[in-house]
């Protein structure tokens, strides 16, 4: 077996052993960072509450584990007993990121989960109204579906919270993988170059996540654009001894030096691991790779080469950040190895205890038995996909409606319960807006309780979205204000005590569409509409109802030319057709010039679209005109 061959399981192997000796979720397809493809197990360890020092309890892992457990697994059925058995001895291991230390700076009065102390956390920031924030971006070589979706609206969720609840100014840098295996992959399948495609899918997640509404990072950086920051990044790590080039010229760092160490170090030295013969370490992870045939490749003092899988973020985020960072994010199926590696190479690199102070993993989105929904297990729905029959607003309440550290089943039930939930938030905001407006009568209740009651919901709201981002509880918290504003409307009794609450009503239904906005839910009616946009649907209702009338006249004709064609002068019904094309042109600029005032856009319509019916005579008319001939 060849280095490469060999190197190809390298990875993989000690990240499945390691999964199984401390009892974290396997992904359904581990990509290698030794270059050699991808190793799919068909293992699944369930998620577990790792909070405080609990232990792992082994029996109902084994029980659902061993019955699932395939021989070509890279080690034996006795090494994996005895790394489940040592996994109840790790309990002193809370998480892959090492050791936290509360940071020094501004205390935001927010508690946040931080996976570094494996518990909340006050946050602390170095500088007082600003966070600075990196996130892992996606690696670009197909379409986005909603399971990236609801790791970016989590994360949009808490930037807004950030930001519009608490004041605080979010500089946030979102790292793309624009090289990698899957999309030199792709580009030889389709044809296209990798900068072609990485483009082209790029180009898709963020229409997607506009299309969800995830706010856009405050920057984006790529891994080709780093290429000369990544070299000097492993050459600095080379100098200090924490990273080695071996004789084929791939750079591995050296992990018993970084805070994966300990968790690496329970491996059984006989685990049947395959292991690269010129690693120092087994454990050692690829900081720089040896291009492979037919890839690309950068030159580096190693020979041709181009960046591991964990040394692109520590680049591109110290690149902007430098030595320290606020926040770092991803989903937790990065926590390990990326997250862990990307912190030992950063913290060696910056010769700081602490690179990174927050580190957020997000749930993932789960279907059916799945661990979660990936293109490499095809049970993915493209964002396209799902907003042909939902809504951005139905998702976003989906990811409101549970923690964000929490998965997500997305099934028919649970989707239709934030549906369900967003029907109820739209039908009572739309509701008080008519008893705002005088257009339904208002009841006379007890208005200044009602007011108590918004006064307390709001002071609840803000300590929940300052308990780690608490919005299943906040949401919680809206509803059951929405259930108080109705009980308030049924319980009318004429005593002088009693007033007409429209300032009660008003008020809470404009705090709901606030917090609802606030949190990038966005609820329609008539007040948002301004007098512009409803004369403009106006236009657009008068002008389909004359297409329609145009439609159903033209049906009858076409039935009577049917009938009667042969008896009919055939010039006379090619010059009735013309007559008819040139009315429905005319309806056409109507509606643009007169109803909505734009003769620029009308002039440009009427051109093209004489020129699509060949009326060439027309086409010349209209060239010569200006939009103030058309107002004439």
């Amino acid at each position: 077996m060849t280095v490469a061959a060999i190197a190809s399981n390298t990875e993989a192997g000690v990240l499945i052993a390691s999964h199984l000796a401390t009892a974290r979720p396997l992904p359904k397809k581990v990509c290698t960072i030794t270059g050699g493809g991808t190793f799919s197990p068909n293992i699944a360890i369930p998620q577990k509450n790792r909070g405080g020092d609990r232990g792992v309890t082994l029996v109902p892992i084994l029980k659902m584990w061993l019955p699932r457990f395939r021989s070509s697994v890279c080690f034996s059925l006795k090494d994996t007993v005895s790394l489940f058995a040592a996994s109840v001895s790790l309990k002193r291991y809370s998480c892959y990121l090492g050791e936290f230390h509360s940071p020094k700076g501004y205390d935001t009065g927010i508690t946040v989960y931080n996976s570094a102390a494996n518990k909340k956390v006050p946050l602390v920031l170095k500088y007082k109204g600003i966070a600075t924030w990196y996130m892992c971006g996606p690696t670009v070589y197909d379409d986005t579906h909603i399971g990236h979706a609801c790791c970016y609206t989590k994360f949009d969720i808490i930037r807004r919270i950030l930001e519009k609840v608490f004041g605080i100014k979010v500089l946030l840098l979102m790292g793309i993988t624009d090289v990698d295996d899957k999309i030199i992959k792709k580009a030889q399948e389709s044809g296209l170059s990798i900068s072609e495609v990485a483009r082209k899918y790029e180009l898709d997640f963020f229409k997607g996540m506009a299309a969800m509404r995830v706010m856009t990072p405050s920057s984006v950086t790529r891994v080709t654009e780093n290429i000369p920051h990544i070299i000097s990044f492993c050459e600095s790590l080379i100098e200090k001894d924490f990273a080695y080039v071996t004789s084929e010229g791939n750079v591995y760092f050296k992990v018993d030096k970084g805070v994966s160490a300990e968790v690496l170090n329970e491996l059984p030295e006989e685990t049947e691991i395959n292991i690269d013969p010129l690693k120092k370490d087994r454990r050692d992870f690829a900081l720089w790779k040896v291009a492979k045939e037919d890839e690309p490749y950068w030159i580096s003092p190693w020979g041709r080469g181009r960046p591991g899988w964990h040394i692109e973020c520590s680049v591109m985020a110290s690149k902007i950040f430098g030595c320290h960072l606020d926040l770092h994010s991803g989903g937790y199926d990065l926590l390990f190895p990326h997250h862990s590696n990307e912190k030992s190479q950063s913290e060696a690199y910056h010769s700081c205890p602490q690179w990174g102070n927050y580190w957020l993993h997000s749930g993932l989105l789960q279907v059916g038995n799945e661990v979660k929904m990936s293109k490499s297990i095809k049970n993915t729905v493209s964002i396209k996909e799902f907003l042909k029959e939902h809504s951005a607003n139905d998702f976003r309440i989906l990811c409101l409606q549970s923690p964000y550290r929490k998965n997500i089943l997305y099934c028919p039930e649970t989707l239709a319960g934030a549906k369900g939930l967003y029907q109820k938030f739209h039908n009572f905001i739309n509701e008080m807006e008519l008893y705002s407006n005088g257009e339904m009568a208002l009841p006379l209740f007890d208005e200044d309780k009602l007011l108590s009651r918004l006064q307390s919901t709001e002071e609840q709201v803000i300590s929940l979205l300052a308990d780690d981002f608490n919005t299943s509880q906040a949401i919680l918290s809206l509803t059951n204000l929405i259930d108080s504003v109705n009980e308030s409307l049924q319980s009318s009794n004429p005593s002088s005590v009693f007033k007409n609450g429209v300032t009660a009503v008003s008020a809470c239904a404009s705090y709901i569409d606030r917090m609802l906005e606030t949190l990038g839910v966005n609820i329609m009616c008539k007040k948002k509409l301004s007098k512009g946009f409803v004369h403009f649907m106006d236009a657009v209702n008068e002008f389909r109802s004359k297409i329609r009338l145009f439609a159903l006249q033209q049906v009858e004709i076409s039935m009577y030319d049917y009938q009667n064609f042969i008896s009919r002068n055939q010039l006379a019904v090619a010059e009735r057709e013309r007559n008819k094309e040139v009315l429905l042109l005319g309806e056409c600029d109507d509606l643009i010039l007169i109803e909505l005032e734009r003769p620029e856009d009308t002039l440009e319509c009427r051109r093209e679209a004489w020129q699509l019916l060949g009326y060439e005579d027309r086409v010349d008319d209209a060239r010569d005109k200006t939009p103030d001939d058309l107002r004439s």
